[in-house]
């Protein structure tokens, strides 16, 4: 829990009373204020000088990063052979790197996901295991609903120390509960317990539903308000 309640200090200390952020495309959106702040701490950038698209959509890479560096998680040097379909020119790589080492991303996440357990023997003669992986992120697909609740609540809980501060007692129910996948079930009821994530206005979740950038802006929003 330190490391978030840092970032998100120094965060806040970097903001201004009045947002500088002024998007022509997000007057009157219903996330206005939340991305003009967000923007304002340079946690999210708009797609031009002017202009945010409130509703399009955001990457898995895009959210990964956003959520890392929010919660603190350090980035790693990218490794030839161990990040997956990401390659040393994708400005991802040190990102998903350090998310594959930690065990952040599932495997449900994972195409074609793979494990190699290498076993060798020490000086000691002691078994030593070592894994790797294989299979493809598609960190420029863009992340569903889901899968954004799944990473949020990973790293959240990672930087938290297993999120000990979360209040599981409120009741999830959604009309299309049985849609969400069961590997992502857990996450998505912490994350709405949370208060991080919210259902659509119809009562349903839409858990394979592009997430967007007034989405992301909103969970992250969210976290930060968790730290005051």
């Amino acid at each position: 829990m330190k490391r978030i309640i840092c970032v998100a200090v120094a965060l806040m200390m970097m903001s201004s009373a009045a947002y500088a952020a002024d998007f022509t495309d997000t007057k009157g959106h219903w996330a206005e204020n939340t991305i003009n702040r967000i923007a304002d701490l340079g946690i999210v950038n708009g797609v031009s000088e002017n202009t945010f698209n409130p509703d399009g959509a955001v990457t898995r890479a895009e959210y990964l990063k956003m959520i890392m560096e929010l919660t603190g998680i350090e980035t790693v040097q990218y490794r030839e052979g161990e990040c997956l379909d990401a390659n040393g020119g994708d400005w991802y790589a040190p990102y998903l790197q350090s998310a594959l080492d930690k065990g952040l991303i599932p495997k449900e996440m994972i195409t074609s996901y793979k494990m190699n357990l290498i076993v060798t023997t020490d000086e000691n003669g002691n078994a030593v295991s070592n894994a790797t992986y294989s299979g493809s992120f598609n960190g420029n697909l863009p992340i569903d609903r889901e899968e954004m609740a799944v990473i949020t609540m990973h790293l959240y809980q990672y930087a938290a120390n297993a999120g000990d501060d979360l209040d599981m007692s409120g009741l999830v129910i959604f009309s299309d509960m049985d849609t969400v996948s069961v590997w992502a079930q857990p996450s998505v009821k912490l994350a709405v317990a949370s208060g991080f994530i919210e259902g659509m206005g119809d009562g349903s979740f839409q858990p394979s539903g592009t997430a967007t950038r007034a989405q992301a802006a909103t969970i992250i929003g969210r976290i930060l308000d968790r730290q005051r």
